[in-house]
């Protein structure tokens, strides 16, 4: 099966700053508008369905939201969803007020809302285009815009540059925001050098080290790309002075305009149905299409090594994202989820489901050889913490526990992953490594159970080592 680009084009409506939410086997989109933020609903990536208004503007004339909803980026944390918003103030004539222009956050128990926005910002200057990351140890940062001296780019010339701040909570920032880039070269900005652009933030981390990737340019024209920065730390120690974060190749770009899109950018990266493969979801102008409205595209994000390739604008059939070895995603009842696991005997695999506990603890096998030889994991809700025993020849070789986040909720769904590859077990609650397991099973067949709670979006897939 096939697609084509754009997955969504709504004839009259701009979708540009594209941002997709994954939870329970499904994926929603949002993406900016004017006094309202849209979602939509897909199950693999290229095929959407509107679902309705998931925010809407405030009609309070004293509130920080009241029109120019950008850049939505939502996140799932212990049953609760946050949208992270940009907002202006409205004009008497009905226009945004762009020099009071800042982020916010929204918050929902459903990923299709209604969200419910927070009575102050986050950010009390000029800012757009927030990014949530989560680190390894789950600490969370917020990379975002901001328009500021600090900012300007070549000749001194007005910019805008993208900064990191720890989150205290999800509400809050600690207020340290610390500079990561700001445009530095003439093609970082419209043709007439007027403006310069570093925005949209996104933040990935691969073998110890730190990539945002971010937009440059005028997002109106076919100076609009996507470009890359690594560094060792999220957030150095200089504040706006602070020089940790290097542009790839001085900054040059990894997607840019062709004869398929105009000005593609300001993305996400996203899992593909499998659950391993990444694909990225942006904007862009349909080339000869005279009007100002973006369409969002879904393409193929590869590592190739340290560097990132990005799958270039294509007018061709793309072959649709791979679907797992096993989907149990949609399947109601957990003995059809386990009678379809029972069948799926791999030795390097992928395995991830959303599990709710509930008030008792939740066992299952991170991997089953025979009743001789397994690893068992076991979530205890009250104790906030992960078992795990490694059984081999009947006997019980080792032991391993880690403890759980404090405000664990169990009447939430939690991203539990395992991924084996040959000794190597690793298990994850919520995208947090919690143990790193070395067994003698190494290449066996194997297969993974669940014996109780409430599982959604359950799904195993190979891993070709």
């Amino acid at each position: 099966m096939s697609y084509r680009n754009p997955v969504i084009a709504i004839q009259g409506l701009d979708h540009g700053d594209p941002a997709v939410c994954k939870y329970n086997g499904k994926y929603y989109l949002y993406h900016t508008g004017p006094r309202e933020i849209r979602v939509y609903e897909s199950k693999n990536l290229v095929d959407w369905e509107q679902q309705g208004i998931a925010l809407h503007a405030s009609d309070d004339p004293d509130h920080w939201a009241q029109i120019g909803l950008w850049a939505p980026e939502i996140i799932h944390e212990n049953g609760t969803f946050y949208m992270y918003v940009t907002a202006a103030l409205m004009n008497e004539d009905g226009s945004e007020n762009d020099a009071v222009r800042r982020i916010g956050v929204a918050t929902s128990d459903n990923p299709l809302g209604p969200f419910k926005l927070a009575a102050e910002p986050l950010t009390d200057e000029w800012s757009i285009d927030a990014h949530p990351f989560k680190d390894e140890d789950g600490t969370y940062y917020l990379f975002y815009n901001v328009r500021n001296e600090y900012t300007r780019g070549p000749n001194g010339v007005i910019g805008t540059g993208n900064v990191v701040d720890r989150m205290v909570d999800l509400t809050t920032l600690s207020g340290n925001p610390t500079m990561v880039v700001k445009p530095e070269h003439l093609w970082e900005g419209n043709k007439e050098h007027s403006f310069f652009w570093n925005e949209g933030p996104f933040v990935l981390k691969r073998n110890g080290k730190y990539f945002q990737m971010y937009s440059a340019g005028f997002f109106g024209d076919d100076t609009y790309g996507v470009y890359y920065a690594t560094s060792d730390t999220p957030m150095g120690t200089e504040g706006m002075n602070d020089t940790s974060w290097k542009k790839w190749r001085g900054g040059e770009a990894i997607l840019k305009t062709n004869e398929a899109c105009l000005g593609p950018g300001h993305h996400v990266v996203v899992k593909g149905p499998n659950g391993i493969d990444d694909y990225i979801v942006y904007h862009g102008y349909e080339p000869g299409e005279d009007v100002p409205e973006r369409r969002v595209r879904v393409g193929r994000f590869q590592w190739d090594g340290d560097h990132i390739w990005l799958e270039p604008p294509s007018l061709e059939e793309i072959p649709v994202p791979l679907k797992p070895e096993f989907d149990g995603r949609f399947l109601p009842l957990l003995e059809q989820v386990n009678e379809g696991l029972s069948k799926c005997h791999l030795s390097d695999y992928h395995f991830e489901t959303n599990l709710r506990p509930g008030k008792n603890s939740v066992s299952g096998f991170a991997f089953f050889v025979d009743e001789n030889n397994y690893v068992k994991w076991e979530m205890d809700p009250s104790a906030k913490t992960l078992k795990v025993s490694v059984h081999e020849k009947a006997q019980q070789v080792s032991s391993f526990s880690a403890e759980l986040s404090t405000d664990f909720n169990p009447e939430a769904y939690h991203l539990f992953q395992v991924v084996k590859e040959g000794a190597s077990l690793k298990i994850y609650v919520d995208r947090v490594q919690q143990l790193d397991l070395t067994t003698n099973f190494g290449n066996q067949p194997g297969m993974v159970q669940i014996h109780n709670g409430k599982v959604a979006g359950t799904i195993v897939t190979k891993i070709n080592s």
